[in-house]
């Protein structure tokens, strides 16, 4: 791997580079100013611009540093030779000194500063009046505020020189710069972390990838880097610079950033009780920490590494030291939710012994965080008391999180016996999630009379460093009861207890009115309510109430994302059913947005939760016929979720993955996926099972398997969808069914897309009838329809069936007219030109109804007599005919009376 290169410090810099070049040499400008923190890539800019400038003019480098910042002139001092000691002090003599050397020049010399705010302030001056009077010119790089020396400040204010600010690195910079250093595909989680991280700096973020690939938390799988394990973020090889500038403050500056560390993020109001603004200004203008503009002027470390870094070089008796300090000051405003667990830390580092129920809550805030270090170090300090069985129960959380099954399933027992109520709750949860290895576990349904008073049962106490995560959860949270005492002591907490143990596979209108009935029961508990108004709007789904679910699984999301979810991986479970909703239901753009979102408004949850992402976004574009990149996603998805699925949709993944693979003709990779879906076991998404098995089975026809027993499973499956009512699944595997060439599937598609709500369906309604009719001009048509609705694949679906139709047309320019589009559509989609979406019927069986009218095309009969015979239209006995062509690979009448006479059908 490269070092710190300075090619990988310059992406995102190069337009700089190219704006101070063309100041300097086109423009005639003075002069530059190059701002940035420590890290921004200042010097690597500097030798850039030098670099392009080779040969333009002389070149004078100045030193500057913090040794020689209280020495007068002393930066010129290599200059000053021949000066006598006794004009070294006087600045008319060092002036004209300096203009001798200027002028012995062969060109207009151009001064060179590095860390510009280490000048000394007579030297400052000195160059300030040379660029002024056009003796010299200027390129100085500098950190950003109020260390910008004044004289040069005047010198841009008055447009003698420029000045350009070093901004972070951009979401897409991180990924390009990720990728330059580690020579390979970076998973796009993999930057969005280390972004988060390092908040755009180019110097921590080398560091960071440096010492991920060092400690192994970042490896290469299947060509493309993605991180087994979060990061160690207080090791890094950059905390030397910044041990650095620690040093070089104020023990005042020293110890406000190490509360904004410890404790933080903090209101300004809270820091300025321990610290002088002028301490505050000057960590912001090091890059140490950052002051928000929002009205309360939030004040946290300027990235979470240098947070880390900084709280892991306060010694123990120090940092035990602070917060005794700190307690001891009247607390003003509550703790923010984001410093709960900070503090927490904090206290346990200190060697304080916060209380269980403190405890408790910082544990389960941790686990719904996916931060599973925090949560066992919290749940492991309670001791034994009424509260040890649950800290248990967030032990198991935080292991079934790490992908330990096992392990969490025996935690989940040690636990045992649980209160009814939250703890209750969560176990019924785990429990569900854990199917067979959980069973038999004794979860009570009904509240006792012990009950009425959860352990650690309190008052409320004033908010600080020592109440960590009262105020972030609630009234109640002292007692470990974030929604209130009623809440978690209602009937319906057993409702959905009871919900969470119980199999529904193949019982989704069932569960649906029992979620309904529990919705009537949790209106006052969030984390019961919300989850439970996903999981009705997903069964809705399923069963074809598109537009009502849809709706309801909107509200469900948006109340998480407002209310927010307390539990563990209830957000992520929410998240995912609201994304399929959207993607069954053709919301690209809000599909897309609510992913964006997720994931750079969260993204120290990537870790764990990467996977699912991709999952989604693959699935969104499978349905929108975008087949290249889905199995891009599905890929990603699938090396993701090897690494973490708390959520258990991993068989969910490779099912597409296998399809997708199958149908852009990566046959390999298709059986490869298909071959992991048959040996695992699915969980999730639950009403998805079959529609997963229709992939698999698709995919391994499109691989070469047996086209016959893949129509016929299919079938099956198609039939097993509609006994259990739900018609968008059936709707679902119908459509494969007659993409993969078993168009005789057409009329019951027909039947099972009328019984669904919302615009798509109604085109795939028109869309199947026209494939059981043989109607080509509707075809093309509704194929029209369907890409002006933005519904690609269904218009590429309908345009190839039309080119199928159309194969044997004497009028051949027609067929060439059908494959154009199709063509053009693809490629404009981003796919070859050259990919089948859908395949042709030779040698498939033939149904009930097609060998009906092939005895009777046998008999001699004409399309109006075996209209007449069978009750149907003249055009619908054509469109059997053409498929019966396709079938038995014949192109006119006569050869059927061939076959039949032979009785040869082939199989």
């Amino acid at each position: 791997m490269e070092s710190l290169t300075d090619a990988a410090i310059l992406i995102g810099r190069s337009g700089v580079v190219k704006d101070v070049v063309h100041c300097l040499r086109d423009e005639g400008r003075a002069g530059a100013l190059i701002l940035g923190g420590a890290g921004s890539g200042k010097t690597v800019v500097v030798k850039a611009v030098l670099a392009e400038l080779h040969g333009q003019g002389s070149i004078i480098r100045l030193t500057a540093t913090q040794a020689l910042a209280s020495v007068q002139f002393g930066a010129l001092a290599p200059y000053l030779a021949g000066l006598p000691d006794h004009d070294l002090d006087s600045s008319s003599a060092v002036l004209a000194a300096v203009t001798a050397a200027l002028r012995a020049e062969p060109a207009l010399a151009l001064f060179v500063i590095d860390d510009a705010q280490y000048l000394d302030r007579g030297t400052t001056r000195l160059l300030a009046q040379a660029v002024a009077t056009g003796a010299a010119r200027l390129l100085a790089a500098c950190r950003p505020g109020t260390q910008v020396p004044e004289e040069f400040l005047a010198l841009w204010g008055d447009g003698v020189v420029a000045k350009f600010d070093l901004v972070p690195l951009s979401r897409a910079e991180v990924h390009q710069l990720c990728e330059q250093v580690l020579h390979a595909d970076v998973s796009p989680w993999v930057s969005e972390l280390f972004a988060s991280a390092t908040e755009g700096n180019p110097y921590m973020l080398l560091s960071l990838i440096e010492h991920s690939r060092a400690t192994g938390a970042l490896a290469k799988r299947r060509g493309t880097w993605f991180l087994l394990a979060p990061p160690d973020l207080g090791d890094v090889p950059a905390a030397d610079l910044l041990d650095h500038h620690l040093r070089s403050m104020s023990d005042e500056e020293k110890t406000a950033a190490a509360i904004v560390a410890l404790a933080g993020p903090l209101s300004l109001g809270q820091i300025l009780r321990f610290s002088s603004p002028r301490a505050v200004d000057a960590l912001e203008g090091a890059g140490i920490i950052t002051v928000s503009r929002e009205p309360d002027r939030i004040v946290r470390p300027a990235s979470p590494l240098i947070g880390e870094i900084i709280r892991r070089r306060v010694p123990a008796g120090r940092s035990a030291g602070l917060r005794a300090s700190l307690l001891a000051l009247p607390w003003a405003g509550k703790v923010l939710p984001d410093a709960v667990l900070n503090q927490l830390r904090w206290a346990l580092d200190s060697g304080a012994e916060p209380p269980a129920g403190d405890l408790l809550e910082g544990a389960i805030a941790a686990n719904a965080g996916l931060d599973t270090a925090t949560a066992r170090r919290a749940a492991e300090a309670i001791g034994p008391g009424p509260l040890r069985p649950e800290a248990r129960l967030q032990l198991a959380y935080s292991d079934y999180i790490l992908g330990r099954r096992s392990d969490a399933a025996d935690g989940l027992r040690a636990a045992q016996p649980l209160r009814y109520g939250r703890a209750s709750y969560l176990a019924a949860l785990l429990a569900g999630r854990l199917k067979d290895l959980a069973a038999g576990l004794d979860v009570p349904l009904a509240a006792s009379g012990t009950d009425a008073q959860p352990p650690g049962q309190g008052p409320d106490k004033p908010g600080g460093p020592d109440a960590a995560g009262r105020d972030a959860t609630g009234p109640d949270a002292a007692s470990g009861d974030p929604a209130g005492r009623s809440a978690w002591l209602s009937p319906g907490v057993g409702l959905a207890s009871a919900l969470a143990l119980e199999d529904w596979d193949g019982r989704t209108a069932e569960l649906a009115e029992r979620l309904q009935a529990l919705l009537a029961e949790a209106d006052n508990n969030p984390d019961i309510r919300i989850p439970a108004a996903s999981r009705l709007a997903e069964a809705w789904m399923a069963e074809g109430r598109v537009l009502a679910a849809l709706g309801l699984g909107r509200e469900a999301w948006h109340a998480a994302r407002t209310d927010g979810l307390a539990l563990p991986l209830s957000y992520e479970d929410v998240l995912a059913r609201h994304c399929l909703a959207l993607a069954r239901a053709g919301e690209w753009e809000e599909l897309a947005s609510v992913l964006d979102d997720y994931a750079s408004g969260m993204p120290t949850r990537l870790l764990y939760s990467g996977g699912l992402l991709h999952l989604m976004r693959g699935y969104s574009r499978l349905r929108q016929g975008r087949v290249p990149e889905s199995l891009a996603e599905l890929l990603l998805a699938v090396e993701e979720l090897l690494i973490a699925d708390p959520w258990q949709v991993l068989a969910f993944g490779r099912a597409l993955a296998a399809y997708a693979a199958a149908t852009a003709g990566q046959l390999d990779e298709a059986a490869e996926q298909a071959q992991a879906f048959r040996s695992a076991d699915y969980r999730a998404p639950e009403t998805l099972r079959l529609l997963a098995e229709a992939y698999c089975t698709a995919a391994e026809q499109g691989a070469g398997g047996d086209a016959g027993a893949a129509r016929r499973e299919l079938a099956r499956l198609a039939d097993e969808a509609q006994r259990q009512g739900l018609r968008t699944v059936e709707t679902d595997i119908r459509r494969l069914a007659v993409r993969a060439g078993d168009t005789g599937a057409a009329e019951q598609l027909a039947a099972s897309s009328a019984a669904l709500e919302g615009p798509e369906a109604r085109l795939l309604h028109t869309y199947a009838l026209s494939v059981a009719a043989g109607d080509s001009p509707g075809l093309m048509a509704l194929s029209d329809q369907a890409m002006n609705a933005g519904h690609l694949l269904l218009a590429l679906e309908a345009a190839q069936q039309a080119a199928r139709l159309l194969k044997d047309d004497p009028e051949k320019w027609k067929l060439t007219a059908v494959q154009r589009k199709v063509h053009h559509r693809m490629v404009a989609a981003g796919m070859s030109g050259q990919l089948d979406i859908v395949h042709g019927e030779n040698h498939a069986e033939l149904t009930a109804r097609e060998s009906e009218i092939l005895d009777l095309v046998a008999g001699g009969a004409t399309n109006a007599e075996i209209a007449a015979r069978l009750t149907l239209s003249q055009r619908t006995v054509e469109g059997h005919l053409y498929r019966i062509f396709g079938k038995l690979g014949v192109s006119r009448r006569g050869e059927l009376l061939n076959i039949r006479n032979n009785n040869h059908q082939p199989p």
